[in-house]
């Protein structure tokens, strides 16, 4: 019942906000500070997405950014964010 009811609410989601949801984030330095860059797609073939770029004072705030993003783009296959330091 409450994975029919999780459905039913990224549904709402995607419709919500166009069917955008995020397929790719990554923070990098720049410079003195950290960009956040974020790659949106509404998941149909032939479409071009749209790219997210913040710069942020720390790491940390740029990860928090992805993290916001995440929850207000979820992806549709529910798949889980990895957080790695490459």
């Amino acid at each position: 019942m409450m994975k029919q009811i999780d459905k039913l609410l990224i549904k709402a989601q995607q419709l919500a906000r166009g069917g955008m949801e995020l397929i790719l984030a990554m923070v990098m330095p720049e410079g003195d500070s950290w960009a956040a860059v974020a790659h949106l797609w509404d998941g149909i073939p032939g479409h071009t997405g749209r790219t997210d770029t913040t710069t942020h004072a720390t790491m940390d705030d740029a990860v928090e950014h992805i993290h916001a993003l995440a929850k207000e783009y979820p992806n549709s296959k529910d798949v889980p964010i990895i957080v790695d330091d490459l």
